[in-house]
């Protein structure tokens, strides 16, 4: 992936930031007035799947996605942003499109999985072509053929974890704003501007939706908005790969400040495959759905993953400050996640039994 320089003067970056929060803001708020005082509209989006059940408004995504892209767009004709990132900004868009209207149809229509997962591939195949790669790891190992396998996977992988803990209001807005604040000041930290940028625009984004998507949530992202916003995230991660930055960090690093949403969906299929039912299947056993068993309100249950969320956020900044000694510090890093995910999978279980005992 080919593209021109990002700036790298702090007023640019706070620029996008606030511009995108305050369309996200103001979008997300006209949508909420808009369906609220339109009985024809409310009407016909009620009969919609997502909202069996719930008083609340779908299509968050819409303002999140339109402010995040007409951000991106307007700075660069502004003349902000160099012109010959338009070609990046363009596939950018290009892709979250096909997953919004992917999106909009599942809300829609409740759309079989096996055929959201094989519109999902197909996305991510035409994002391998545009140049968004998982081409090696580290600088020893060579990808080759398997290039489009790894980098299919990533991103299927992030875009349907961060859709499937988008089952409590506020908690994949909040999940997405923390990891990419630390993406943001990781990436900046390591001179890595484009994506350092696109990060602080979406953290922007996200934020003046997350204000209305607290419990209870006026407003809800549905697939709609969960889908791009995961695909988003999934190409953010992948630009410092497509500069030729290819030290361990740059893999480690997004699987940290993502490790809820990825330990979630591992378990999750795990689960499922363990069961015999396909890793398809809803089930209600995700992480938030067991702390809101244990009787805690939807209010604390995302305050206590977001203060997990935060410890991890914390400790994918470690190795930025450790690089020159990454080679021995990796296995004892690794060593140290694998263990802070068991402690916390094991106090979880604890609690369960304690509270089903009680």
């Amino acid at each position: 992936m080919k593209f021109g320089t990002f700036p790298t003067s702090g007023e640019i970056y706070l620029t996008g930031y606030f511009m995108a929060l305050a369309l996200s803001f103001g979008l997300t708020l006209s949508l909420i007035k808009t369906i609220k005082g339109t009985n024809f509209l409310t009407s016909f989006l009620n009969r919609f799947p997502i909202l069996t059940g719930k008083r609340v408004r779908p299509f968050g995504g819409v303002p999140v996605i339109l402010s995040f892209l007409t951000t991106l767009w307007l700075m660069l004709f502004l003349g902000m942003v160099d012109a010959h990132n338009a070609n990046l900004f363009t596939t950018l868009t290009l892709g979250v499109g096909l997953m919004f209207f992917l999106g909009i149809y599942d809300d829609i229509t409740n759309c079989p999985a096996k055929v959201k997962l094989f519109i999902q591939i197909v996305i991510a195949g035409i994002l391998y072509f545009s140049g968004f790669q998982i081409e090696r790891i580290g600088n020893l190992i060579d990808l080759g053929s398997f290039s489009i396998l790894l980098t299919v996977l990533w991103i299927v992988g992030i875009t349907n974890a961060i859709n499937l803990i988008d089952g409590m209001d506020g908690l994949a807005p909040g999940i997405i704003f923390f990891s990419c604040l630390t993406l943001t000041f990781v990436y900046l930290e390591r001179n890595i501007v484009g994506a350092s940028f696109l990060a602080v625009v979406l953290a922007g984004s996200t934020l003046g939706f997350f204000f209305f998507n607290l419990p209870p949530a006026k407003i809800i992202l549905g697939d709609t908005g969960s889908l791009p916003l995961g695909l988003l995230v999934s190409l953010i991660t992948l630009l410092p790969l497509n500069q030729g930055r290819t030290d361990e960090i740059y893999y480690l690093i997004p699987v940290i400040t993502l490790l809820i949403p990825i330990t979630d969906t591992i378990f999750a299929f795990a689960r499922r495959v363990v069961k015999g039912i396909s890793p398809f299947t809803k089930d209600a056993n995700h992480f938030h759905h067991r702390l809101e068993k244990l009787g805690l309100t939807p209010g604390k249950s995302i305050s206590i993953l977001f203060v997990i969320g935060f410890y991890f956020d914390l400790s994918a900044m470690v190795p930025v400050f450790l690089i020159n000694l990454l080679p021995s510090f990796i296995p004892k890093y690794f060593i140290f996640i694998i263990v802070s995910v068991a402690i916390l999978v094991f106090f979880l279980q604890k609690a369960e039994k304690k509270h089903s005992h009680g």
